[in-house]
């Protein structure tokens, strides 16, 4: 028993060291065959890997610090009802949702004031201000107020809103003064409790902080009940992609839990949304990147292999005449390329890892660390199938091939058959119409993830037709070279007409260079579209964004950037306002010095079609005081009717203006109270209005009646003075509408149906615009979208600055004579041009105008590329260049494999006479037209499907209306690909022949036949 086992140790031991002696003795064909599979493997397996690392990193992304808090959690309140218990059921319902924070509160005006307050519990809410003076709050009754509410340390207020056991409202004593931190911590959930701080709270406080124990040692008013709420947040930390069902689950949940009155405040199903889109748009596109490099795995394995096999030819015939049987011969066949792929393997994937790591430190918006998956395991273990097919294949027919055809010094040529390639091109055939003839264009914005599977279909249709058509055409010039050429022309495309080295290196480069080809002219159309668009939408160089409250409204704007820039050059006022159409106001001039503009989208420069916005709007009839009246003279009113006059008025503060009555115009004065904000701030007249209704059928309504209403004069009173205004009411150019002016004033116009409309004309009607597409509404939405004013386009451009949607560019005067206030949608902006930023902003931070961090066109574009289309797309061109350098080098590696075994036939040839120099051009011409034929076929079809594709391929997580995308591959990366590729097939073929000439002796001609 002990002899068997130790003669069974014996063979093993001396089966494995044959086997490493062999793996030395063809240690460049080994070689080849690892570095061609670990590139392979890893470059397979780093796809799932980043991919992983994308989806995750986008959906952090999305619920990380700087987004709105209410996408990022969930907000629950009720009246009188207790959350605390249905917040923890929420917050336990998945493991990546923070504990919840519990609060409590009630709002009440001060009893002095008047001013509404409210008071607050909310748990961990002195971590989240600055103590300046005093402590937090620890007993009842005791609460923590803001600098900008004026309560002093240990004064006491009274909320109406709580009372003591009398009745009275209870005495809350200030123990605390805080400071509030920056806005937009999530803490709040996005809640506004600081207005007086914020400079706008006339008639709302600052929140008044306090705990528990006051609401149970409290009463309040006809027993109105505190609000119990909660606030359960999602840690960016521990979410992932495959969190979202968990998430969806959890909103689910919300419309489940109690009390009955509860109410949830929450923007999650939007995340949801988002985070889906962009899982889609990195799954599908990395699983057909994938799935290509994994095909091109195969094949560059698959062929060598195949040679690695091919060589052991002898030794597995010398195996098979003393007797192995068939197991054993497979045995040893496979045994060598087992182990390589084994070792490729495992090294594969720990490059995988580590080049994973790399591109997510670099690439992905939120950097963190990767770890190989399932995914990643099975696309590298799918490479080496390709390997372990070719050698199965390969020892399969040595094991039944003659073993008298293994010493043949010329193997018998044997003709390639038709049928693979008529499949696999009709398959591309068919792919190729589905992809780009149908499917690929069905959605709207005409865009499909499926069509990154065109390059790798072209490549391998062109490589296919590429290694038919090289030795066809070397055949047909066979007779060319036996009348003219030279030995060097005859030897090389006789052996490139018949050689068995030619078809496998020609396919192999096409489709290498195809996909490398392909990756570098979308990597040069993706960057160019993405720097068009962010240059487009973010308008300028660099945009800062400025708080309204820090300016008087436009005008304070204008006047503000005025003061930054006296130059005029640097720097440009912008309101941009929501739509649609989306508009953007601004000072014509500056905007055309300040823009990022391209000449393609108009055929005019962009300062020639900004000066036709300019429309100096007439004198504005601004006033301030208490009373306004209307002079006028009295007209007899039909008995029937019950006729009104209104003067409509802009006021500072009111979004929508106010509208006075002025009584009857039976009367020779007409007077009103103004606004109070009119009292100490500027307000304007925006219109006279009248209408009519009828108190009785009959008489004068059966026929048209028109009420000629003469204006003579409009008077404000102010410090108890009365002065006229100069309305215009002489000036035909100052007033459009149912007036008439003349000498003796203004004539209104009021009829008993349609009533009276009379408007300042203080901006042209319709208002002229720049356009970037056809407008789909008749009006502007205006600063206040109140929509008042009709556009006139002056210019059709393909895009505008500042757009990413069909929109208008108007004066920023006119806008404002046109609206009634702002509305608090409308972004306030300072565009900057290039070198002016640090000086602009401290010329703002000097009028006491904070600004945020500057958008930058550079942000943008690191946004696009972030994005789940751009994440996909990064992992192609990396990949495909290493594939096609290592093409390129088992391309050459093939031919000089082939060419060895002539050596004999060379060594006669040298013996013949044929001059070493002949030699050495035949070897080079051989190798120059296969290496040469395979680059430029797969360049060539590299370059259709960029064509073909890059169209329908996704560029952008939202494809953008405008501007319009290019997809013409630029020359240069092309050019690159070509030239290095050309460059680096005459280099290895110089060297090969060089090589192989040296193996050149007569004295080979004596050894007997191996």
């Amino acid at each position: 028993m002990t002899g068997r086992i130790a003669a069974a140790a014996a063979r093993i031991a001396l089966g494995g060291g044959m086997l490493l002696r062999g793996l030395w003795e063809r240690r460049r064909p080994s070689l080849l065959v690892l570095v061609v599979a670990i590139v392979p493997v890893a470059s397979a397996a780093a796809g799932p890997i980043v991919a992983d690392a994308a989806s995750t990193a986008l959906a952090r992304a999305g619920v990380q610090e700087g987004t709105a808090p209410e996408r990022r959690g969930w907000r629950l309140s009720s009246e009188g009802g207790q959350v605390a218990g249905s917040a923890r059921e929420l917050a336990a319902s998945a493991p990546f949702l923070l504990p919840p924070i519990d609060g409590m509160e009630i709002v009440g005006p001060e009893s002095r004031t008047g001013r509404l307050h409210p008071l607050i519990w909310q748990d961990g809410q002195c971590d989240h201000v600055e103590l300046v003076a005093g402590r937090c709050p620890e007993n009842a009754r005791e609460i923590m107020v803001s600098e900008a509410s004026r309560f002093r340390l240990g004064s006491a207020v009274r909320l109406t809103a709580i009372t003591d056991a009398s009745g009275r409202p209870a005495p809350l004593r200030v123990v605390g003064v805080y400071r509030p931190d920056p806005p937009g911590d999530p803490f709040w959930f996005g809640r506004n409790l600081f207005p007086q701080t914020a400079g706008f709270g006339q008639d709302r406080g600052d929140a008044l902080f306090t705990v528990p124990a006051t609401a149970r040692e409290t009463r309040t008013p006809g027993n109105v009940p505190w609000t119990s709420t909660a606030i359960v947040m999602i840690d960016p930390a521990r979410f992932t992609a495959g969190g979202v069902a968990a998430l969806e689950a959890a909103h689910a949940l919300t419309r489940r839990l109690g009390p009955d009155n509860l109410i949830v405040v929450s923007q999650v199903p939007t995340l949801i949304a988002e985070l889906r889109a962009q899982s889609g748009g990195v799954g599908v596109p990395s699983l057909l990147v994938i799935a290509q490099l994994v095909a091109l795995g195969w094949l560059l394995l698959f062929l060598t292999v195949r040679d690695l096999v091919t060589a052991r030819g002898p030794e597995i015939a010398l195996a098979r005449l003393r007797g192995h049987g068939r197991l054993r011969v497979w045995r040893f066949a496979l045994a060598e390329p087992l182990i390589l792929l084994a070792a490729a393997f495992a090294a594969g994937l720990a490059l995988a890892e580590r080049a994973a790591q790399f591109a997510a430190d670099r690439v992905l918006p939120v950097p963190q660390p990767v770890a190989l998956n399932g995914a990643a395991v099975l696309a590298g273990a799918a490479v080496p199938l390709g390997g372990l097919v070719a050698a199965a294949i390969a020892a399969r027919n040595m094991a039944v091939r003659p073993i008298t055809e293994e010493w043949r010094r010329t193997p018998r040529s044997r003709a390639r058959g038709w049928v693979i390639d008529a499949v696999v091109l009709a398959v591309t055939g068919i792919g190729l119409v589905e992809l780009l003839g149908g499917g690929a264009i069905t959605q709207t914005s005409g865009q499909r993830a499926s069509s990154l599977a065109v390059p790798g279909l072209l490549a391998v249709a062109a490589a296919l037709l590429a290694c038919r058509a090289v030795p066809f055409l070397a055949r047909r010039l066979f007779g060319l070279t036996r009348r003219a050429g030279g030995v060097a022309a005859f030897l090389a495309l006789r052996q490139v007409g018949r050689g068995p080295a030619t078809a496998g290196s020609v396919i192999v480069l096409a489709t290498a260079f195809g996909m490398a080809s392909f990756s570098a002219a979308a990597a040069a159309v993706v960057d160019a579209n993405h720097e068009r668009v962010a240059r487009a939408h973010n308008g300028a160089d660099a945009v800062l964004t400025v708080n309204p409250d820090s300016v008087d409204g436009a005008a304070g704007l204008a006047a503000a950037v005025a003061r930054a820039d006296p130059s005029g050059r640097g720097a440009a006022p912008v309101l941009a306002v929501p739509g649609p159409p989306k508009m953007i106001a601004t000072d014509p001039e500056r905007f055309a010095r300040v823009a990022n503009w391209d000449p393609a989208w108009a055929d005019r420069p962009l300062a020639e079609l900004a000066a036709r916005l300019r429309a100096e709007p007439a004198p504005r009839i601004t006033f301030t005081g208490d009373r306004i009246r209307l002079r006028m003279r009295p007209v007899r009113v039909p008995r029937n009717w019950r006729a009104q006059l209104h003067l409509d008025l802009r006021v500072p503060g009111e979004p929508k203006g106010v509208s006075l009555p002025l009584g009857s115009p039976d009367r020779p004065v007409a007077e009103w109270g103004l606004p109070r904000r009119c009292h100490v701030e500027t307000c304007e007249l925006r219109g006279i209005r009248g209408d009519v209704s009828i108190v009785a059928l009959g008489g004068d309504t059966e026929r048209e009646v028109v009420l000629r209403i003469l204006a003579t004069g409009l008077e404000v009173r102010q410090g108890g003075r009365w002065r006229a205004l100069d309305a215009g009411f002489t000036d035909p150019a100052r007033w459009r509408g149912t007036v008439a002016p003349g000498e003796r004033g203004l004539t209104l116009l009021l009829a008993a149906y349609g009533g009276l409309r009379a408007e300042p004309a203080v901006y042209p009607d319709p208002v002229p615009v720049l356009a970037n597409g056809p407008l789909t509404k008749d009006f502007l939405p205006g600063l206040d979208q109140a929509y008042l004013a009709k556009g006139r386009p002056v210019a059709q451009t393909a895009a505008l600055p500042g757009h990413d949607e069909v929109g208008t560019v108007v004066d920023l005067k006119v806008a404002d004579a046109v609206a009634l206030s702002v509305d608090p949608r409308v972004s306030f902006e300072v565009w900057v041009a290039p070198g002016h930023l640090a000086a602009v902003r401290a010329g703002l931070a000097a009028q006491g105008i904070a600004t945020g961090e500057p958008r930058r066109v550079a942000d943008l574009v690191t946004g696009y590329r972030t994005q789940a289309p751009g994440l996909a797309l990064m992992l192609l061109p990396p990949a495909t260049i290493a594939a096609a350098a290592l093409a390129l080098g088992r391309a050459v590696l093939a031919l000089y494999t082939a060419a060895r075994r002539r050596r004999y036939e060379l060594s006669a040839l040298d013996a013949a006479g044929v001059r070493t120099r002949s030699l050495r051009a035949a070897l080079l011409l051989e190798q120059l037209i296969t290496l040469v034929a395979g680059t430029v076929a797969g360049v060539l079809a590299g370059t259709v499907a960029a064509r073909l594709a890059l169209p329908y391929i996704p560029e952008f997580a939202r494809p953008p209306v405008t501007p319009p995308l290019l997809f013409d591959p630029p020359p240069a990366p092309l050019a690159a690909v070509v030239g290095a590729a050309l460059l680096a097939a005459l280099l290895a073929a110089t060297v090969t022949a060089e090589i192989l000439l040296r193996g050149i002796r007569v004295e080979r001609l004596r050894q007997a036949p191996a």
